[in-house]
């Protein structure tokens, strides 16, 4: 199987440039017409066309987002301020951003085979 590279239009970068913007906020539709798509082109056609660069593109925006989440989450930790409901929403937004980047908890399974497993099943039936 070999990976097909396909170039983009300049209106498909200007849409994924316009999806993770301060503007589009993420909405898709809001995206297409800052890039210049007509009002009539159906959001899952681009979707469609684009599924991996969008993929590419948010977890580049986490990516841009973990730091500010890590120092969210530390400067918590060295300053006496009160913990308001706020400060639990800005916990749990750090905490995924960070566990959606690969900065947070693991989980480490440990198997161990005692004895190994062996299966005999009986003769398939000819008939």
């Amino acid at each position: 199987m070999t990976d097909v590279v396909t170039k983009m239009t300049t209106k498909q970068e200007r849409f994924l440039e316009a999806l993770v913007s301060v503007e589009a906020k993420g909405d898709v539709r809001t995206a297409m017409d800052l890039a210049g798509y007509s009002k009539t082109t159906k959001t899952a056609y681009l979707a469609r066309e684009l599924s991996t660069q969008i993929r590419e593109a948010t977890e580049m925006l986490l990516a841009l987002y973990a730091p500010k989440a890590a120092m969210a989450l530390t400067s918590m930790l060295e300053e006496d301020a009160e913990f308001d409901l706020n400060t639990r929403h800005v916990l749990a937004a750090a905490k995924e951003i960070l566990d959606r980047t690969g900065f947070g908890v693991r989980q480490k399974i440990d198997v161990e085979v005692v004895h190994p497993a062996m299966f005999i099943l009986p003769p398939k039936d000819l008939n």
